[in-house]
């Protein structure tokens, strides 16, 4: 396999290489792989966050930006209140650490949790893996998780998580009438929750699906499903 190519995003043609003035340089690392992801004289931990998923947002005609990722593509995502919404996402590796609305955006969005100030060389030991971007918060007090179906297995159970979905296998037809009723049940089971906490939503495809639980935190929800794996 080839190398990765590597995307350097500037904040405008003419920005400087350097940030100029008093601005302090900020250097990123992704949390889950340690590399290089992002140079900014943008302060992370005092950007304003996004309320419909809690990222950090960069406003890239005020602040020079250098990402080093590479394109993911085009993500689209069902939101609460129904509307669908496009992502234009950077990754590094393969997870997805940032995203535009649109290629050329002013504004640059940061995943929640996704990048840490901490190089590899200043960790001390692992710590608590971060939570990934398809468990997310997406109101006041309700996580959202975006599951991914295989019905062609003979048992329910959790197999997988990744940056973009929780895998699950069940034994019935996603389009079978009982399948919504024996998918919460097992999410209620495996997460100590009240059914009446939990609910059903489509998702992008047939296959997908996106589960609403209420008083639990995503950091709450990704421990529990690991603890399941």
């Amino acid at each position: 396999m080839g190398p990765r190519r590597t995307t350097l995003t500037f904040s405008s043609d003419d920005a400087p290489a350097q940030p100029s003035g008093d601005r302090q340089i900020h250097v990123y690392y992704c949390k889950y792989s340690g590399k290089h992801a992002l140079t900014t004289d943008c302060d992370l931990g005092g950007a304003p966050r996004r309320r419909t998923d809690s990222s950090r947002v960069i406003d890239t005609e005020k602040f020079t930006v250098r990402l080093y990722t590479t394109d993911g593509g085009v993500k689209v995502l069902q939101r609460r209140d129904g509307r669908f919404e496009k992502q234009y996402r950077q990754l590094v590796g393969k997870l997805p650490v940032a995203y535009r609305a649109q290629p050329e955006a002013r504004f640059l969005y940061i995943f929640d949790g996704a990048l840490t100030a901490y190089s590899p060389e200043d960790r001390e030991g692992g710590g608590a893996a971060p939570v990934p971007p398809c468990i997310l918060a997406v109101g006041q007090n309700t996580t959202q998780v975006a599951l991914d179906i295989d019905d062609r297995s003979n048992q329910l159970k959790l197999v997988k998580i990744s940056a973009d979905y929780v895998r699950v296998q069940m034994s019935i037809s996603i389009a079978s009438d009982g399948a919504g009723e024996e998918l919460l049940e097992f999410f209620r089971a495996l997460l100590g929750m009240r059914m009446a906490d939990l609910s059903l939503k489509r998702g992008e495809g047939t296959r997908q699906k996106l589960l609403l639980l209420r008083g639990i935190s995503p950091a709450a929800v990704f421990d529990k499903m690991q603890a399941a794996l």
